[in-house]
């Protein structure tokens, strides 16, 4: 293939459910081709359901991600409000219906709650929101980079400023738990602690079921 030619150096996956990347790490294996070694899923503090079965996947098969929108499609910049429909040079200002970040999807309770950890530790810290985000997610296991939507180049210095500091682990912790999506009561409130699902513990802060 691409791999034994010379073309492509290492294979990566985006967007797949749980069943399919096993299946893909499974194929590769019984051939012999060349193993997955990445993904790229969606990630952030206002999305963590890849804890549910696809991150706890790939820290078993050794598998790197590297999440797209970090920032929850700019929500995690604080530049939103309840009470304020989208407006401007913005990804939701431009298009408030923007797939899995639409305002009417995110304009929710537990999203200002999250947002408002990320404000106070950000204004601690005297950094920006941005950066609190990123850095969470960066911590995360498995989580190798992150992809960056950087419009300007001001947004890039900001973002990449994040690799400057890390978190503490009480904001981590302050963090995890606003955050934290719960377990839906079957099948995984139902396994969590047992059955193999141990991984969980070092992945979810228990919240609501």
């Amino acid at each position: 293939g691409f791999v034994t030619a010379g073309k492509v150096r290492h294979l990566g996956l985006s967007n797949f459910l749980g069943w399919q990347l096993e299946r893909a790490v499974q194929t590769a294996e019984r051939n012999a081709w060349a193993p997955v070694i990445s993904l790229q899923p969606q990630y952030s503090l206002l999305d963590r359901n890849i804890e549910f079965e696809i991150l706890p996947l790939c820290i078993d098969r050794g598998i790197g991600t590297l999440p797209w929108s970090p920032l929850g499609g700019g929500w995690l910049t604080g530049k939103y409000r309840p009470d304020a429909r989208p407006t401007g040079a913005t990804r939701l200002g431009e298009d408030p219906g923007r797939g899995v970040e639409a305002y009417h999807l995110r304009n929710v309770d537990r999203t200002w709650e999250v947002l408002r950890v990320v404000d106070e530790i950000a204004a601690n810290r005297g950094v920006s929101m941005s950066q609190v985000a990123l850095n969470w997610v960066r911590s995360r296991p498995t989580v190798g980079s992150v992809l960056l939507g950087c419009r300007t180049t001001e947004q890039l210095a900001d973002n990449l400023a994040a690799l400057e500091w890390k978190l503490t682990d009480e904001e981590t912790e302050a963090l995890d738990s606003v955050s934290a999506p719960g377990l839906p009561s079957y099948p995984y409130g139902f396994l969590a602690g047992g059955a193999g699902m141990d991984v969980w513990d070092e992945l979810h802060t228990k919240g609501p079921s």
